[in-house]
C-alpha cells in the first residue's frame, strides 16, 4: 500500500534580517547624484546642440547655391539664390524677380527655412554688405556667380560663412572665429 505523507512547507520571514532593498535616504542621495550630473552636463548639450543646427543650416544654404549653379551651366539659363534676412527663409528663383514667400506654392517653388534660432548675418558681395531684406545671389550659365560671402549665426552671433568664388562659383565653408 502506498500511504500519501502531507508535506510541510516552511516559509521563513526575511524581515529584520537586514536583506533586500534600498532605504530611502539612499534612494535621495542617489537622485541628488544623478542630478548633479545632469546639469552639469546640460549647457554641454545645449552648446551642440546649437552649434550642429547652425552647421546643418550652413550646409543647407551651400548645398542649394551648388545645386543652382549646377542647374544653371545645364539649363544654360541665369539662376539666384535668394536669401529672405528678415524670414530666415532661402530659396532657388529665376533672377530679377521679387518675390513674397506667400506666393510660393503657386509658383512651384520650395522655400527652405533656418531652423529656429538660427539666421542669416551679413551677406556681401562686390566688396560691401547687402542691406536689402531679400537678396539674391546670381549663377550665370558659365558657371560664374556675383560671389560673396554669406554669414549663417546662432542667438549669440557664432557660426560658419559661406564664401562664393565670383569666377568658378564654387561654395566653400568657413567656420567663423567668436
Amino acid at each position: 500500500m502506498w500511504s500519501v505523507g502531507k508535506s510541510r512547507s516552511t516559509v521563513r520571514n526575511h524581515q529584520g534580517s537586514g536583506a533586500g532593498g534600498f532605504t530611502l535616504l539612499e534612494l535621495v542621495a542617489v537622485l541628488f547624484i544623478v542630478g548633479v550630473a545632469i546639469s552639469i552636463a546640460m549647457p554641454t548639450v545645449s552648446n551642440s546642440l546649437r552649434h550642429w543646427r547652425v552647421r546643418e543650416a550652413t550646409r543647407e544654404v551651400a548645398t542649394l547655391m551648388k545645386f543652382t549653379r549646377n542647374q544653371s551651366v545645364t539649363g544654360r539659363r541665369t539662376m539666384q539664390v535668394v536669401l529672405d534676412r528678415t524670414r530666415n527663409m532661402f530659396w532657388l528663383d529665376r533672377p530679377a524677380v521679387v518675390m513674397d514667400p506667400e506666393q510660393a506654392e503657386e509658383r512651384g517653388i520650395r522655400l527652405y527655412a533656418l531652423p529656429t534660432g538660427v539666421r542669416f548675418g551679413s551677406v556681401m558681395f562686390g566688396g560691401r554688405e547687402a542691406d536689402d531684406a531679400q537678396v539674391g545671389l546670381m549663377f550665370s550659365p558659365q558657371g560664374t556667380t556675383t560671389g560673396g560671402a554669406v554669414q549663417i549665426l546662432d542667438e549669440h552671433g557664432r557660426g560658419y560663412q559661406i564664401v562664393l568664388d565670383a569666377v568658378t562659383g564654387r561654395a566653400t565653408i568657413r567656420r567663423l572665429d567668436s
